[in-house]
């Protein structure tokens, strides 16, 4: 990936998680613009990413990601 490619990425991580307390509503349509599969990748390879570093970020993204799943494939 090109450095405008992550610096997109990072940017995008940093509105998913901007956006963790929001109602789902407000969640969901920025994964929708996003793309669900690109938003849970990013999300998943940003928590291996920082699993050593940041942990607490790389939770927050873990956390997130499962939500999203969570809201779009209900039990």
């Amino acid at each position: 990936m090109d450095q405008t490619g992550i610096n997109t990425a990072y940017r995008v991580i940093d509105e998913l998680l901007a956006l963790k307390d929001t109602p789902h509503d407000v969640l969901l349509d920025q994964v929708e613009a996003v793309g669900e599969r690109a938003a849970r990748h990013m999300l998943f390879d940003e928590a291996t990413r920082l699993q050593h570093s940041d942990l607490p970020m790389a939770m927050d993204c873990a956390a997130l990601a499962d939500r999203i799943d969570a809201l779009i494939r209900p039990a």
